[in-house]
């Protein structure tokens, strides 16, 4: 590790170092002083230690692989650029960016305080309660980045900053975030990583994710949510995979348990669809439905696992979709119309009590016709849904044949070309070939495929054991056993 020294001053005296406050794989994070102001802020260096060095005076040198360090050093600049456009409580605030030094800055506001992470360290797992409040408030901020088509892809507790003067959570570290186009395909190049027990299966694959995603985020933030409750880092994405993960204590709401247990699916296409949906889960308020007007109401009390949690969320009131809702305003109207019609009309005349009855007769027969019009969308939608099942089952049985699986396997130095030719029977015993394309090995491999799509798959020897999940439609990801050897699997299918 070589940081900058304490008392380099950067931008020709505008900033002094104070010391290092963190180091990751890509950069350096210092403390330091704006020096007129007396104000501290925080200042992120681009630095790759395995491949770059510092001279005396705090110059940055590439040592090899300079053009993939340039990528990652225009990376960082963009990084900079997209948190600089970030207006949000919840989000750390980048106020300078520069070049010095044979290298790349950029100045942010300090967040004086401790993370979740050393907070959990310190005390244990939190109340309910307090739990909920931080990640209700992380989650408007991840809420705010995805509307701008931001994937932050490291949410974890020690990315979640509690700031020491109000107790508010603020998102950090965005350094492997990911900026989408409105077609939603990546429009930057994050470098590889991931962070065990918070990182989705699909962002391990390689290459990572290259659409946007925000059920990747969603992951993270429920297995951030499960750290804060057990006091325990969340098992990796691949032992879910195989273990799911491990019973949560009954003492947490039925309601948070289901939650974490949803956005923590292997495959990113049975996790809530976004993080208002996963919020929702937990009896927070609406976020997606369509919005007529909007309060602010500080402390509005949410009834979460049986107890009054105070926090500040918004009051709105929300205009129900639906064809029902509709229908029934319109009833409700026309009910109000006629029957009002009917009284001012003649109820005072002699002919009064004729025409209450005739309009309860009308009302009573309107009823009957709305409710069996009713009964009649009710029955068309059974029948639709029961077609697309048996539609389902059709594809399904169709899917059941001769395939191929191919991708790789891979650890963090090497990945290696592979192939399954495989025949699935109706029972879902699968027979085949497995071919390793660049060693030119293959073997006869027999297996089952399950009811929740996933599969295992082996030779007779059970020399190759290679369990695998779908994470998307015909994508696959899983773990591969050869005695000691564990690798990661990442397969995409082929008719």
């Amino acid at each position: 590790m070589q940081p900058i020294k304490s008392n380099t001053f950067l931008q020709g005296g505008k900033y002094r170092i104070e010391r290092l406050l963190g180091q990751g794989g890509f950069g350096m994070t210092y403390l330091a002083e704006q020096y007129l102001l007396k104000k501290k802020v925080a200042i992120k260096e681009f630095f790759i230690s395995d491949l770059c060095i510092r001279d005396d005076k705090a110059g940055v040198r590439t040592v090899t692989q300079t053009d993939m360090v340039d990528r990652y050093r225009q990376k960082f600049f963009k990084e900079a650029q997209i948190l600089a456009r970030l207006n949000h409580p919840g989000i750390v605030r980048v106020i300078d960016i520069f070049e010095e030094n044979g290298t790349v800055y950029y100045v942010m506001d300090y967040v004086e305080g401790e993370s979740l992470a050393e907070i959990i360290k310190r005390k244990g797992a939190l109340p309910e309660q307090t739990a909920l409040q931080y990640i209700y408030k992380v989650a408007e901020a991840l809420e705010y980045i995805h509307k701008s088509n931001v994937n932050h892809l490291d949410v974890k507790p020690a990315n979640i900053m509690i700031r020491h003067d109000d107790n508010e959570p603020i998102l950090i570290d965005f350094g492997v975030s990911k900026q989408y186009d409105e077609q939603k395909d990546q429009t930057t190049t994050t470098p590889p990583g991931v962070s065990n027990g918070y990182s989705p299966l699909e962002q391990y694959r390689p290459g990572g994710i290259g659409s946007f995603s925000p059920q990747a985020d969603v992951y993270a933030l429920g297995a951030t949510l499960y750290m804060l409750l057990t006091g325990q880092t969340p098992p990796n994405a691949h032992d879910v995979l195989i273990d799911g993960i491990p019973s949560l204590p009954n003492s947490i709401s039925s309601n948070v348990r289901e939650a974490i247990e949803a956005a923590m699916k292997p495959r990113s296409i049975d996790r809530p669809k976004s993080i208002g949906t996963f919020m929702r889960m937990m009896g927070f308020s609406e976020v997606e439905d369509t919005v007529i007007a909007q309060t602010e109401k500080e402390d509005a009390t949410r009834i979460i696992g049986g107890e009054d949690v105070r926090v500040k969320v918004p009051s709105k009131t929300v205009f129900k979709k639906g064809y029902k809702a509709i229908l029934y305003g319109v009833i409700g109207a026309l009910l109000i119309v006629l029957g009002g019609y009917f009284f001012y009309n003649y109820s005072q005349t002699r002919e009064a009590k004729h025409y209450k009855s005739f309009a309860r007769d009308s009302i009573e027969q309107m009823q009957k016709e709305i409710q069996s019009s009713l009964d009649s969308i009710e029955q068309a939608r059974k029948d639709s849904i029961e077609q697309i099942q048996i539609m389902e089952e059709e594809h399904q049985k169709e899917r059941l044949d001769q395939f191929s699986l191919k991708g790789s396997f891979y650890n963090q130095k090497n990945s290696w070309p592979v192939e399954f030719v495989i025949h699935v029977d109706d029972d879902g015993q699968i027979r085949g070939v497995y071919k390793n394309i660049s060693q030119k090995v293959s073997l006869a491999v027999v297996g089952q495929l399950y009811t929740d799509g996933s599969m295992e798959i082996y030779d007779k020897d059970r020399i190759l054991v290679v369990n695998i999940t779908t994470y998307e439609p015909n994508e696959y990801s899983g773990i591969a056993t050869s005695g000691k050897t564990t690798l990661s699997v990442s397969l995409t299918e082929h008719h």
